[in-house]
């Protein structure tokens, strides 16, 4: 009866064909914001290898959206890293490369979330990974990517640490068409 409202907070994806390639998009969420608009039936662009995106007539260098994933969200709570708040912005920096992001994509995410993130004493860092995000909301893309790297960040404020079972981060080459995206739990 009584839960915390989150959404998934600007999740991001970034697509990188090997040749201009038509590609569609669906997320399984309920969205209520995006940047393209996000029609009935998703989005279908056209993906440049640079990254660049043409959509209705505009340039975009990803595909935003914000909503609550369809599907199951993991309780991962018992999983992560206590980070202190002094090493909390190189931390996340070293995952995130960790994790599978180039530098600009960890520039990215870096911009939107370190002025989000708890200003206490220590902060509890779990990574969701793919397996987890294709559950929580998954993605239908044609064609399928060859390669994909999902990741999404669940965090919460510490007085003092906790223990927690680390985690192992990791990232699968990227290969052929690569779609990668980043998110994190939007506290509403």
């Amino acid at each position: 009866e009584y839960t915390v409202q989150a959404e998934c907070g600007k999740p991001v994806i970034y697509l990188y064909p090997e040749k201009d390639t038509q590609v569609s998009v669906k997320v399984g969420a309920d969205i209520t914001k995006s940047e393209p608009l996000y029609s009935d039936n998703g989005w279908t662009v056209l993906a440049h290898p640079s990254g660049q995106l043409d959509y209705q007539g505009q340039v975009y260098p990803n595909l935003f959206w914000e909503g609550t994933g369809k599907g199951f969200y993991p309780n991962l709570t018992n999983y992560g890293f206590v980070v202190a708040q002094k090493d909390l912005i190189s931390v996340l920096n070293s995952q995130l490369r960790d994790l599978g992001l180039n530098a600009k994509e960890s520039a990215d995410f870096m911009e939107f979330w370190t002025d989000k993130l708890p200003t206490t004493p220590y902060v509890r860092l779990t990574w969701l990974g793919t397996p987890q995000m294709n559950q929580l909301a998954p993605l239908s893309v044609i064609p399928r990517p060859d390669t994909s790297i999902r990741i999404f960040l669940d965090f919460a404020g510490l007085d003092k640490p906790i223990k927690l079972i680390p985690q192992k981060l990791s990232a699968p080459s990227r290969r052929g068409f690569t779609l990668v995206e980043w998110g994190g739990l939007l506290i509403k």
